[in-house]
């Protein structure tokens, strides 16, 4: 807490994400450059290869590209979605008639 208003430091390798008020995140950036090397890249965009969207108080984080990559990695990004992969209303039937199978060949 600065001056009673919350200022928070995010380093990451090098990295440095400044959350908080305006003014305390300005002379953050003052205080900073005086001792270290470094450049304001202005509002984040992507973060750890998530994007991040910005506007007044707010911060949205999306993984979507994330998700695209793996799909792309994996080459199922033409594949159909489904809203489940099993039939909703699938009941297990006791099969009376079948064979015992010995659990251990398939673990």
């Amino acid at each position: 807490m600065v001056e009673g208003k919350p200022l928070i430091i995010v380093l990451y390798v090098d990295d440095l994400i400044l959350i908080g008020d305006d003014q305390l995140i300005q002379c953050c950036k003052e205080d900073l450059a005086r001792e270290f090397e470094m450049k304001d890249m202005s509002l984040m965009h992507y973060f750890l290869g998530m994007k991040v969207w910005q506007k007044d108080g707010e911060a949205f984080v999306s993984q979507g590209k994330y998700a695209n990559e793996i799909l792309r990695r994996f080459h199922i990004k033409k594949c159909k979605p489904m809203q489940t992969p099993l039939a909703g209303n699938w009941r297990k039937e006791h099969d009376a008639s079948s064979e015992v199978v010995a659990a251990t060949v398939y673990r």
